[in-house]
């Protein structure tokens, strides 16, 4: 009796269960399953690693749906994986010993430095480290070989520190930068903006760093909407706040550029995270000083890196005219989908993406190539996101399918055994 009651609700669970092959099938993806694809363009070249660029609406897309997968014209799946290109600067310092330090009429010094390394290296940046609480100063930068004949690399270059007592911010902007040299000796020539008084103390330069500074990678742009804000929580005139929309598709900046067409300006600046929740300025990001002097212009936030979809940018006006904001360049790192081509492969192949839904990454698609033996990718491109022509959605459950029918079949079954249960039961009670 008990096995054919038990019989009776295996058969209806079986009948409300998903098909065992769905769940087989989880893990292959066809080309049919995806909504959306992006054709490839460029040469393939079949056994060579390749590097396809991501656009910022195929990095959206990508970050929506959680997956992105390669297939070739005949649908078959090519290996792959997504890649940051990380667009973060490599800083290679060069030793360097500091000579021949002099002070000239009205706060003027000049001072050398010798690369000491006996064979001169590439050098690009220079980094001062000035003991003096607040500077402006306009610098000349020559390279010798020698010692003894100079050339000019760069001059009417700007070094600029500004101390804002109660907020207890120093912005600073510190760095100069000259084409890649390769020189043993570099001389600098400070000149401060506004002559110190004949009783001053000289500016003290503590050091300098010497460096070569090498960008790997590449960045992708993400566009801009600036606005004028008015910050709730700050009620000083002398601030100035814009708004900068990076819109719904949140994809994280690293790098912020501002366009300012007044002729010559400083003005202290800073970058911060808003926080739509709290409704305030959160986490500072950067500060720094934005200034165009001749043709040394410097309105770049960098050095940071951020998710929130709006930054708020401040300009300290002081009491000088105000400095307008036109535009706004934001960039993050690019990324790219990197794949080892087949050696043989019905063209065109084309990216494809999850339809447009929160999902977790069916795996880990780096296991599948491991990309860190290739030293190059020949670089291709991908045109625009597209409906997928062979998009096929997968089969609805059979109790979507057919609802009445199994409502039609389940309730008598459910019938009947209870009635089998309630015979049973009157049967086994005696008279």
């Amino acid at each position: 009796m008990h096995s054919r009651i038990a019989g009776l609700a295996l058969l209806a669970l079986m009948m409300l269960a998903p098909p065992a092959s769905a769940a087989a099938d989880i893990e292959r993806r066809a080309a049919s399953d995806f909504h959306r694809r992006a054709l490839i363009q460029g040469a393939v070249a079949p056994g060579e690693a390749h590097a396809v660029p991501l656009s910022r609406e195929a990095v959206a897309a990508l970050k929506r749906g959680g997956e992105v997968r390669l297939f070739d014209g005949a649908g078959r799946e090519i290996p792959s994986l997504v890649y940051t290109a990380d667009s973060r600067s490599e800083v290679i310092e060069r030793p360097v010993a500091i000579y021949n330090r002099a002070w000239e009429a009205r706060g003027t010094q000049t001072l050398s430095v010798e690369l000491t390394d006996r064979k001169p290296q590439p050098v690009n940046e220079f980094v001062f480290h000035i003991e003096e609480e607040d500077y402006n100063l306009r610098v000349r930068v020559e390279g010798s070989p020698d010692g003894d004949e100079w050339r000019i690399l760069r001059e009417g270059l700007h070094m600029i520190r500004h101390t804002v007592e109660n907020e207890k911010i120093r912005y600073v902007h510190n760095v100069l930068r000259v084409p890649t040299a390769r020189f043993r000796h570099y001389r600098f020539t400070l000149e401060p903006m506004i002559a110190p008084d004949d009783d001053e103390e000289p500016l003290e330069i503590e050091g300098v760093d010497v460096r070569q500074v090498v960008t790997r990678g590449s960045s992708l742009g993400v566009p801009v909407r600036l606005g004028a804000f008015a910050d709730p929580h700050d009620s000083d005139t002398r601030h100035e706040f814009w708004t900068l929309d990076l819109g719904r598709e949140d994809l994280g900046v690293d790098q912020v550029e501002l366009t300012i067409p007044s002729d010559d300006y400083a003005r202290s600046a800073s970058l911060w995270e808003w926080s739509e929740e709290r409704g305030r300025r959160t986490r500072r990001l950067a500060s720094t000083v934005v200034f165009h002097y001749g043709d040394d212009v410097h309105t770049e936030f960098t050095g940071f890196s951020t998710d929130v979809a709006t930054l708020v940018l401040m300009i300290d006006q002081g009491d000088d005219e105000p400095v307008p904001v036109t535009a706004a360049r934001a960039n993050r790192p690019q990324q790219q989908l990197r794949f080892l081509a087949p050696r043989t492969a019905d063209l065109p192949l084309a990216l494809y993406f999850d339809p447009d839904e929160a999902r977790e990454p069916r795996y880990d698609l780096a296991r599948r190539l491991r990309e860190h033996e290739i030293a190059s990718f020949t670089a291709l491109s991908h045109g625009l996101l597209e409906p997928n022509p062979a998009y096929a959605p997968p089969p609805q459950p059979r109790s979507e399918r057919v609802p009445y029918l199994l409502y039609a079949l389940v309730i008598p079954l459910v019938g009947g055994l209870g009635w089998y249960v309630a015979r049973t039961i009157q049967r086994g009670v005696p008279d």
